[in-house]
């Protein structure tokens, strides 16, 4: 695994309503990943159908778009090496990928930041946010219905289908409540065996990959200091797997003292 060269770009004051210093020029970000385009936007309206989170092929999709010169390449690429023995299933998948991974083209977020850490940890936090960012129903199981429960806990199968109901203003079908459980053991965030209940697994991200978000997120908008109360509104560091405001204090904290 290759070591990450990124020095904290954090400056967080003991007091927390003051703002903390998003300085460009100390960290060592490749310059077209602090310069990339803003996030992922959800859908607007809410839908009923929950797409399989394809987190093993989206890894695949950006190691693959390293040799790329566009996504009708890797298109192409894709069609070639995704293990589903149908074509139409292959071609459906493609789309997604594309959708999720890949919303700011060939030479996005995600491709440059392999190409310049190839770290698998960074690049499956950032499928995770960049999924969950695309898909609304999935964001906000994460962002609302897990994010107040404690790591380790049985969920109940009627939690999940409360959320949906209240989520969607009617019962969900049956195939959305099984693949919501199916994409929350993709994304590693429950912990499922035959006979047992659900149960909440702690999701640890890499610190690299929050500053990354924090650059691609801020940056763009030519932010040189971020107030708390402005990250926090940006649901990335829920969707990176933290469980509370003070673990992400804590850690741009405990950067800021290294630097």
């Amino acid at each position: 695994m290759k070591k990450s060269s990124v020095h904290s770009p954090l400056r967080l004051p003991d007091h927390p309503s003051q703002q903390f210093e998003l300085e460009m020029e100390e960290v060592d970000l490749p310059a077209k990943i602090a310069a990339s385009a803003p996030e992922p936007t959800g859908l607007s309206s809410k839908q009923l159908s929950i797409q399989d989170a394809l987190l093993k092929e989206g890894l695949m999709a950006v190691k693959l778009s390293a040799t790329c010169r566009s996504l009708a390449d890797l298109h192409l690429l894709l069609i070639d090496n995704l293990g589903q023995n149908s074509l139409e299933t292959r071609r459906r998948y493609v789309q997604s990928i594309t959708k999720w991974f890949f919303p700011d083209g060939i030479d996005g977020l995600l491709p440059k930041v392999w190409r310049a850490y190839a770290d698998e940890a960074i690049i499956i936090d950032l499928l995770r946010w960049s999924y969950l960012a695309q898909e609304p129903v999935m964001g906000a199981c994460v962002a609302d219905a897990l994010f107040p429960l404690a790591n380790g806990i049985a969920v109940p199968p009627a939690y999940f289908d409360k959320f949906l109901a209240n989520y969607l203003n009617k019962p969900p079908p049956e195939k959305t409540r099984e693949r919501l459980k199916i994409n929350l053991k993709r994304l590693g965030f429950l912990e499922r065996a035959r006979g047992k209940p659900d149960r909440l697994l702690p999701v640890i991200p890499q610190k690299t990959s929050f500053l990354i978000l924090l650059h691609h997120i801020f940056a763009p908008r030519s932010m040189r200091a971020v107030e708390l109360r402005t990250l926090f509104t940006n649901l990335f560091w829920k969707y990176l797997g933290y469980k509370s405001e003070d673990e992400v204090r804590t850690g741009t904290r405990s950067r800021s003292r290294r630097t």
